[in-house]
């Protein structure tokens, strides 16, 4: 770590400072414009891959790669991103880059790795993190919604011309988890916010809670920050607000229908909410939900009990035709994946890969909990709501991606694996002691 750092003075701007802002500038694009983002470029070289690139060379430059791997987080990470390289490379013959496409649920994983070294070689760049993502929250608290209706509503007026790139391009679980977790940045203190943007941030609430990931990848952060964050006193004002639009809009009848068929009203939103615990008798939340079952039902009668316990069905076949379910994939829509991350793991790289990933999961929580209650009995109130932030917004994807084609793309899956890096370099931060890194007094 620069001694500079280690004393509370800013370093100099260095080639790994400058990447660092390449690389927030990448995430708010992904954030914001969504897929039609992702996909600028010159294939296979798209922004996801030179900013990996880009990264593993900013992650030499820090000379940190043993100090990374000192948690065992990172050490799983490591492991199971050799696995999935493993069940890649007899696959890259005869599958070519979808190979190495589908790959990257995992290989993505390499952003934590660049994140936790970054902030390992300065740790005052998480203080930097945290001013630069507080403007994000609150301006995407008050847009994210709209983005997602923007996109659905005037997508051929969104394109630029001469191609089929739509700007924004944004999906419902991708605007969610971000509104979500922005809601819990707010609700921590870790900005303040007025009753202006709470009502705001309400409405983009409701207009992107269209399907039953979305409406979890929403209110499953903010609930667990609550918790987490014990917010309760603080999360009631908000709520109310919340609750009072609800039954104003209920009693006015608003109701905005949205291309596919889907409305966006109070009563979509209950159904939401009562998806979540049984059936619900709107299409929108039910419409796919049996086929995924079946799927994921068949992927585990082939993994769990069955040929391909040990090595999965391997990275670069179509998951959908190799299981039988033909009619999910046509010209226009190759679906290659079971809508749930979990499974993609358990049905590519077998019952290993999935036992990897659960012990990665779990031990990434673990250490930030551990390191949140660490702070709380030393008083460091702000490096608590620090913790619980990155853990409610890890959270908020991974409920994405259980319903959802999500961490396969680089919308979700680098913000993802930056999240998890952040984690990681936040928790090896603080147990070196350096608290002063965010602000917090020594």
């Amino acid at each position: 770590m620069h001694a500079s750092a280690v004393a509370g003075r800013p370093v100099p701007r260095d080639p790994n400072d400058l990447y660092l802002r390449g690389l927030g500038c990448a995430l708010v694009g992904y954030a914001v414009f969504g897929k039609g983002f992702a996909v600028l470029g010159v294939a296979p070289l798209y922004v996801g891959e030179v900013a990996l690139g880009l990264g593993l060379l900013a992650l030499m430059r820090t000379r940190c790669g043993f100090a990374m791997l000192g948690t065992p987080t990172s050490v799983l990470l490591g492991v199971l991103i050799a696995w999935v390289v493993i069940r890649t490379v007899p696959f890259l013959g005869p599958y070519g880059v979808d190979a190495v496409r589908d790959s990257v649920i995992v290989v993505y994983g390499l952003f934590a790795f660049v994140v936790a070294a970054l902030l390992i070689e300065n740790p005052l760049r998480l203080g930097w993190i945290l001013r630069v993502y507080a403007g994000f929250a609150f301006v995407y608290g008050m847009i994210g919604g709209f983005l997602f209706v923007l996109s659905v509503t005037l997508a051929d007026q969104l394109r630029i011309p001469g191609t089929q790139i739509q700007l924004p391009y944004v999906r419902a679980g991708e605007a969610a988890f971000h509104i979500g977790a922005a809601a819990v940045f707010m609700l921590l203190g870790l900005r303040r916010v007025g009753p202006l943007w709470c009502a705001t941030l309400c409405i983009n609430m409701a207009v992107v809670t269209v399907s039953r990931a979305a409406t979890l990848a929403c209110l499953v952060p903010i609930l667990l920050g609550v918790v987490l964050g014990q917010q309760f006193r603080r999360f009631a004002p908000a709520a109310l607000i919340g609750v009072a639009m609800l039954a104003a809009a209920a009693l006015a009848d608003l109701r905005v229908m949205m291309p596919g068929d889907r409305e966006v009203g109070a009563m979509q939103i209950v159904e939401g909410i009562s998806s979540v615990f049984g059936a619900s008798e709107t299409a929108n939340f039910e419409g796919t939900k049996e086929f995924r079952l079946r799927w994921w039902r068949t992927i585990r009668e082939y993994t769990l009990h069955g040929p391909y316990f040990w090595s999965g069905k391997g990275f670069g076949v179509n998951l959908a035709m190799e299981d039988g379910y033909h009619s999910f994939v046509t010209a226009e829509f190759a679906l290659r994946s079971p809508h749930n991350g979990h499974m993609t793991v358990l049905a590519r790289a077998g019952v290993p890969g999935l036992a990897i990933w659960s012990a990665l999961l779990c031990t990434w929580f673990g250490m930030l909990v551990h390191s949140l209650l660490l702070a709380r009995q030393a008083g460091h109130g702000r490096w608590a709501a620090v913790f619980v932030w990155i853990a409610c917004y890890g959270a908020g994807i991974l409920v994405n991606a259980s319903f959802d084609v999500a961490l396969e793309g680089p919308m979700s899956g680098i913000w993802f694996w930056c999240v998890i890096g952040l984690g990681i370099g936040a928790s090896m931060i603080y147990r070196a002691g350096l608290v002063r890194a965010i602000g917090d007094p020594a």
